[in-house]
């Protein structure tokens, strides 16, 4: 009696808000919108579509007035900090990949910024000491961000909720589109391609290609335009797709497909939620406060600091897949597929070892199809990520080599590196320095650079075939002596390219810090992320621990949002639920 008075109750509610009255069309509670607004009825527009990232510290500009402020250059920096001397070290508390892949996915969930036209490319020089790749370039892209008009803050183009963004969208257009009655449209049960609709595929969605928007082509489309990014969120794209219909699959034939739709809808974003916040965060040793509650004087609008600085966990990728699985799932034909793909296949017994190289995994969903999505999935389990320091994977994220159409007399290389990108993007949005930015999330300034990396020295090493001034250009100096310590270190580097702390990049000063005890994050981005996704929890109306909805679903159709990862992975693969660790947030090499 008490579900059925709260049914009513609902239903009411969905009927008032919706401004019409009630049908059988209408589920039995209210829809949350695609692009957040309304989520907080006192502040509709708060977490909204095109809303300007929120600040924790006052913008740093030279103007005042949206200028960045200048500094040592961003690849310079790279060079002397960032770069891994090919030795990345693993997470020492076995977090697994599914981390690092998790929080991509949850990134396409709620934050996007917007590309302009202005040019603020970072330049290169490929005879600059410590420079070992080659760059025809002359310079690594990136353009300004947009702001909000009017304004000089940068804008969000998605909605800033953990509201199955990725999957769904934020537009009903896209979503009618990717809509199949009461499931979402998957031709053999894969995301589906740009000509699943007909034609050359030009009527579907954007998506994002390698340079730039795509509006042609066979790639995959799905809620999020970046889906076809990497494989690996290609592949959790399909597994949610996919969990969207199992869902629909299981709700009464009696129900019309927009109620069935909006309930798979519903448990989909709560169970990601849920995913999030008993798996994702406390692997990563996050702790939050306890949650009392849903709270509409909190704004859940992403911070710049946490999507410029904070969440720029780059460090823990670990580029490299490994999948093993029953030899028996591939043809003879099918694994030199494989090995002509790039991918080493090697055999032991009745099973099979693929390893997928970093650069077999941008803008390549075909490669879901031939590895399998219930292996590629399992596999991200397998291994640890990488350590969260202040290296970054060369072949992965720093040096990424893209071949410049055209190849006479010779191929031309362009070259990406995501961590400079990382800098540079912290001066275009205006972020405060590294102490400021402590001072900001109540953190204390540190006095010295020796103090920010805990190490003994800011000093280099005595080296009389060197003239003073002349060690943060020696290659050497990025030697390692033993694993894990180089032969000079960050803190003498630090000050080598900053001279005085106040000027320090925020992200830079962030990476160098040591870890906390049972966690992956130093002080500063600890903080960054506990403040923010307490904020995305407590100011969310439709957060599952305030929803009574998915009571009332659980209650009338037996279906409970309460489901870790490897539970929904098993529901959609045929990988058994035994095969997976029974939280595949900590690596289980020995599971499968």
């Amino acid at each position: 009696m008490r579900v059925l008075r709260k049914s009513v109750a609902l239903l009411a509610i969905a009927t008032l808000l919706g401004g019409g009255t009630a049908q059988a069309e209408t589920p039995i509670f209210e829809v949350q919108s695609l692009d957040g607004r309304g989520n907080n009825r006192a502040h509709p527009e708060w977490g909204t579509v095109g809303e300007a990232y929120s600040r924790i510290a006052p913008a740093r500009y030279a103007d005042g007035t949206g200028q960045p402020v200048a500094g040592p250059n961003a690849r310079y920096v790279s060079n002397r900090i960032f770069a891994d001397g090919r030795q990345n070290f693993l997470s020492e508390r076995d977090v697994s990949q599914w981390a690092q892949v998790w929080a991509q996915f949850v990134d396409h969930t709620f934050g996007l910024r917007e590309d302009t036209a202005t040019d603020s490319s970072i330049p290169w020089d490929n005879a600059a000491p410590l420079e070992t790749v080659r760059n025809d370039l002359g310079s690594i892209p990136m353009r300004r961000s947009g702001v909000v008009e009017g304004t000089y803050e940068q804008k969000n183009i998605v909605s800033s909720y953990l509201d199955g963004w990725a999957v769904y969208g934020g537009t009903q257009e896209r979503l009618n589109w990717l809509r199949d009655g009461a499931k979402l449209l998957m031709p053999g049960n894969m995301l589906p391609r740009r000509q699943a609709r007909g034609g050359d595929g030009s009527d579907a969605p954007v998506m994002t290609g390698p340079f730039g928007a795509i509006t042609t082509g066979t790639g995959v489309v799905a809620g999020d335009m970046r889906a076809n990014e990497n494989a690996t969120i290609t592949a959790v794209q399909t597994l949610f797709a996919r969990e969207h219909n199992r869902i629909v699959d299981r709700l009464p034939k009696s129900l019309s497909d927009e109620e069935k739709f909006q309930i798979a809808r519903k448990v989909v974003s709560a169970e990601q939620q849920w995913i999030t916040y008993h798996e994702f965060l406390p692997a990563m040793g996050v702790r939050l406060a306890p949650y009392r509650g849903y709270r509409p004087d909190v704004r859940t609008s992403l911070a710049n600091e946490f999507a410029t600085v904070g969440y720029r966990s780059h460090s823990m990728v670990r580029g490299d897949f490994k999948v093993v699985t029953n030899a028996s799932r591939y043809t003879p034909q099918q694994l030199e597929t494989l090995r002509a793909r790039g991918m080493t296949v090697t055999p032991h017994g009745d099973k099979v070892e693929i390893q997928i190289l970093p650069r077999l995994l941008p803008f390549n969903p075909d490669l879901v199809d031939e590895v399998q999505i219930g292996p590629l999935l399992q596999s991200f389990g397998l291994q640890p990520e990488n350590r969260n320091d202040e290296v970054v994977d060369e072949d992965t994220l720093r040096s990424i080599i893209f071949l410049i159409p055209g190849c006479q007399p010779r191929c031309l290389t362009a070259v990406i590196d995501v961590s400079a990108l990382d800098v540079e993007r912290g001066r275009d949005h205006g972020i405060a320095a590294y102490n400021d930015l402590r001072r900001a999330y109540g953190l204390a300034p540190k006095p010295s650079f020796r103090a920010i990396t805990g190490e003994a020295t800011q000093e280099f090493p005595a080296d009389p075939e060197l003239t003073p001034g002349d060690e943060i250009n020696d290659p050497d100096s990025l030697d390692y002596v033993r694993p894990g310590v180089r032969r000079t270190t960050t803190a003498a580097r630090l000050k080598a390219i900053y001279g005085d702390i106040a000027g320090l990049d925020a992200v830079v000063g962030m990476m160098a810090e040591p870890r906390l005890p049972g966690s992956e994050f130093g002080e500063l981005q600890h903080a960054i992320w506990k403040r923010q996704f307490e904020a995305l929890r407590d100011g969310d109306r439709f957060f599952h621990a305030n929803d009574p909805a998915l009571r009332i679903i659980k209650a009338r159709y037996g279906i409970d949002h309460r489901r870790t990862l490897g539970d929904v992975i098993a529901a959609n693969t045929d990988i058994r639920r035994g095969d997976l660790a029974h939280d595949v947030f900590r690596a289980h090499p020995s599971v499968g």
